[in-house]
């Protein structure tokens, strides 16, 4: 295995920052995973809009983020209606995250809001690409 996750199209792979996670209640998954992982709320970041509510758990050296449904037929109601609980979106840190969106792009793969590579895109997994400047 390679020690270098740079790529030829001029961008790096830094590593997963975070798993998303659809959940009914972010309360309850939360107090779990303190219980069993000893994992805590982060308490400087929410995240509410008008289809669900983001919180980030940190477990260990790693986060994940619990996605709540707010309001009927939004995207992570829907995604709990046909999937149940589990897992939504693997998120990478990306230095120079823009060649990569334009690498995938150029080979024809689908993006949504020019921050994630749609599953159908991706071998079922929604990937979230975030910036090594982002938080």
């Amino acid at each position: 295995m390679s020690a270098s996750n740079e790529r030829p199209g001029g961008y790096t792979i830094q590593g997963i920052h975070h798993v998303g996670l659809a959940v009914q209640s972010i309360e309850t998954v939360a107090a779990f995973l303190e219980e069993v992982f000893g994992a805590k709320l982060e308490a400087d970041y929410a995240l509410e809009t008008s289809e669900f509510l983001s919180r980030m758990v940190k477990v260990g050296q790693n986060y994940f983020e619990l996605l709540e449904p707010r309001g009927k037929d939004g995207l992570i109601e829907r995604f709990l209606d046909t999937r149940g609980e589990g897992i939504h979106h693997v998120s990478l840190r990306v230095e120079n995250v823009e060649e990569l969106l334009n690498f995938c792009e150029a080979r024809g793969m689908t993006l949504i809001f020019r921050r994630f590579i749609h599953p159908k895109s991706a071998h079922g997994v929604l990937i979230e690409l975030i910036g090594s400047d982002e938080g």
